[in-house]
């Protein structure tokens, strides 16, 4: 039970993010100087990512075995994690039409990588599926 809570949360929450991330890579690879693609995508795929990781939280969320006051606290949760990854994918996408040079730093890698650990864990909180009797 547990080997497919955490192949959920690395599923959902770390190949759907990478795949939002590389998309628009890909685009500018197929498409070229073509202005304004990218910044359609990083409005578009963000929205898709989270209303996929919306729709498949929500019923993981109602089939578990956690009782009804502790999804509630998992519902919340996910809330938190899915504005945390719609900020992610937000600046992950719009890296692609930041000036060259941007977010190289590391202190802007050591901050990406602490909020991408927060969201993994207010996304494993909430995708957790309980203990069975």
């Amino acid at each position: 039970m547990y080997r497919l809570w955490f192949g959920r949360v690395l599923a959902f929450d770390g190949i759907l993010p990478l795949v939002i991330w590389f998309a628009p890579w890909l685009v500018s690879i197929v498409l070229p100087n073509r202005p304004g693609v990218i910044e359609v995508l990083s409005v578009f795929l963000p929205v898709m990512g989270f209303l996929i990781r919306y729709i498949t939280g929500r019923s993981l969320i109602r089939a578990n075995e956690c009782s009804p006051p502790f999804r509630l606290v998992q519902n919340v949760l996910l809330g938190l994690g899915l504005v945390l990854l719609a900020l992610i994918d937000c600046v992950v996408v719009l890296i692609y039409v930041m000036p060259r040079g941007a977010l190289l730093k590391p202190d802007d890698w050591l901050v990406m990588a602490a909020l991408g650990t927060v969201y993994f864990m207010l996304m494993a909180g909430a995708m957790f599926p309980g203990h069975r009797r």
